[in-house]
């Protein structure tokens, strides 16, 4: 099977969405050492850091016998959590947010279809 002898210029590729309408997706990935990227594992580690140190408080109350000191810590530890999604969160909203755009038309309409 022979190839065509032309090719696909992806800077000219678009998505149609289910209403019609065109979209394009100018976003790329953070590159490793950006400040986006810097600041998603800074937020990741953070939020790690609070979690390690609520489960350890919370073990040493318990072995140490403060049962209640230690039901705290480890519900402060379950409340914070969810901040260890707060850096692959940012940065998805960073790499989606302005990026993508939806056109009236198609964009680079040169006439052909």
């Amino acid at each position: 099977m022979e190839r065509a002898p032309f090719g696909l210029d992806q800077a000219r590729q678009y998505d149609v969405g289910r209403d019609g309408r065109p979209t394009t997706d100018a976003s790329e990935t953070a590159a490793h050492g950006s400040a986006r990227h810097r600041l998603s594992l800074i937020l990741f580690g953070t939020g790690l850091l609070l979690v390690g140190a609520l489960a350890g408080l919370s073990m040493a109350a318990l072995l140490s016998g403060a049962r209640a000191w230690a039901a705290l810590f480890a519900l402060g530890m379950l409340l914070a959590s969810p901040l260890l999604l707060l850096g692959p969160v940012q940065d998805w909203w960073r790499h989606r947010r302005g990026q993508r755009q939806t056109h009236t038309e198609r964009p680079w309409d040169d006439g052909y279809g």
